[in-house]
């Protein structure tokens, strides 16, 4: 059967029946449709249709069957035509990606760099913000792939998650802040100390206050920002303390300032995420797999 007779079929149906609104939609005529549907039932010897008074009202049991493949079948026609055409030419298009800034500058400004740099036709948008943040603007369809922190605390059914990296968070001082000497930190050790955290829209914020309720931690004082180098630089020349990631320490100069390791450390883990659908465009395909890889091959 001509793939286009499934159309004309699965657009009868989608059209309530109704030949003359199926005709339009599929701009064939009236007659031409209902000619294909009585020559495919009279060769195949099948009734696919539940007809009164010559007029077409549901679908039989056996037509109901076709249908369900129908569908199948039709969907994966567009899915390979689609593919087949963006085969035949570069990567070339628009990708709009979330990472929260600190993430960007300790994990990925190299695997991003290098995505960009060898796909010169891609525009890509880079969304910096926090963690929450981007959850909610992945889940609104305004970034294409959103880089969270787990748990993301996002449906299952909503999202696909690739964990691609993981580590602790250490508490980050002044050379001259006492608790510096000290090879590893108790959690009760931040009682009445002045802290330094990102605001309520990155995950490691909640992650570090669920830790104070279960510790029965209490900070002397508490400043946030949205700004990490702002929080990290704070600590430079005062008592203040802030907890970031670990990996920070191996990437920047980190003069007069010390990262501490907690005994019992928070753990965060990174994954780069996608609203679930039918099908990727090759853009999408081409950024997740290069990202994974690239964190694969680190690891190794």
């Amino acid at each position: 059967m001509d793939i286009r007779y499934l159309e004309y079929f699965v657009e009868i149906v989608n059209s309530d029946f109704n030949l003359s609104v199926a005709s339009k939609k599929l701009r064939v005529s009236q007659p031409a449709l209902s000619q294909v549907i009585k020559s495919f039932e009279t060769a195949e010897n099948v009734q696919l249709f539940e007809r009164s008074k010559g007029r077409l009202q549901s679908l039989t049991p056996s037509g109901n069957v076709f249908y369900r493949n129908a569908l199948i079948l039709t969907e994966n026609y567009r899915n390979m035509i689609e593919e087949l055409r963006e085969s035949a030419v570069k990567y070339k298009g628009k990708i709009k990606i979330g990472v929260p800034p600190l993430i960007l500058g300790i994990t990925f400004s190299e695997v991003l760099s290098t995505l960009i740099s060898d796909n010169p036709d891609i525009e890509f948008e880079i969304k910096e913000a926090g963690s929450v943040e981007l959850g909610e603007t992945l889940l609104a369809k305004e970034v294409d792939i959103a880089v969270l922190i787990q748990p993301t605390d996002i449906d299952s059914d909503l999202i696909e998650e690739h964990m691609v990296q993981e580590g602790e968070l250490s508490a980050f001082m002044s050379k001259s802040n006492p608790l510096a000497k000290k090879k590893k930190l108790y959690w009760s050790d931040l009682n009445n100390q002045m802290l330094a955290m990102l605001d309520s829209s990155y995950a490691i914020h909640h992650k570090i206050k669920s830790r104070f309720d279960k510790e029965n931690v209490q900070p002397k004082k508490i400043i946030t920002s949205c700004s990490w180098d702002f929080l990290l630089m704070s600590t430079k020349k005062s008592n203040f303390i802030t907890i970031f990631q670990s990996p920070i320490q191996d990437v920047f100069l980190l003069n007069d300032i010390v990262a501490v390791p907690f005994h019992d450390p928070i753990t965060w883990k990174v994954a780069v995420c996608q609203l679930k659908k039918k099908r990727y465009s090759r853009i999408e395909k081409l950024v997740l797999k290069t990202i994974i890889s690239h964190f694969a091959n680190a690891e190794r």
